[in-house]
């Protein structure tokens, strides 16, 4: 679509703590029949489908603003997920609406495609190899879209509250501020 992906050097980091995380955590605590090495390539193969996951997210955001007539300079992988830089902010509430709630909602439907998916595997009995992944991602992509619905800017909550402020207000400005004072309080909740 003619938009750089750039990875931050954060990014590897991340990948590299959610492999270990899923290879050395999650699998062997799951399913204890797998070996360490397959638990190591489901760590792999699984960080990276979840950051796969991360990418697709950001590119609905990028593709529905250029819809609204929003470029979109570069989307950049980093420690916490992934940024679409806008080259300008969306010229009505509409279009920034459409273009906040596109990134959960690609999310929610990768998780049900990766669910569907796991059903389907397991019904046809395939190995654990192919099964193991699609459960996680279905759940971690249904909790990526959850979290970034929290109602604090500059989440994609937050963007849907600014829209529906901007819309009420009418004043983009105020929006802004008032949804951005939300993301303060839903960084201290976080910390």
């Amino acid at each position: 679509f003619d938009i750089v992906i750039e990875l931050n050097f954060t990014w590897f980091i991340i990948f590299g703590l959610v492999t270990l995380s899923l290879a050395t955590g999650y699998f062997p605590e799951r399913y204890r029949e797998l070996s360490p090495s397959a638990n190591l390539f489901l760590g792999v193969i699984t960080s990276i489908f979840f950051f796969g996951s991360v990418l697709f997210h950001e590119l609905c955001h990028a593709l529905v603003a250029r819809l609204n007539d929003v470029p979109i300079k570069k989307i950049t992988l980093f420690i916490f997920g992934g940024v679409a830089q806008m080259l300008k902010e969306p010229e009505s509430p509409a279009a920034e609406f459409k273009m906040a709630i596109a990134g959960p909602a690609s999310s929610f439907l990768l998780s049900f495609l990766f669910w569907i998916t796991w059903l389907t595997t397991q019904t046809l009995r395939f190995s654990l190899i192919f099964t193991a992944p699609l459960l996680y991602l279905s759940w971690i992509n249904a909790l990526l879209a959850i979290f970034n619905l929290a109602p604090g800017f500059p989440l994609d909550g937050g963007r849907v509250l600014r829209a529906a402020l901007w819309y009420w207000l009418n004043n983009l400005t105020r929006a802004t501020r008032i949804a951005s004072q939300m993301g303060k309080g839903v960084a201290y909740f976080l910390i």
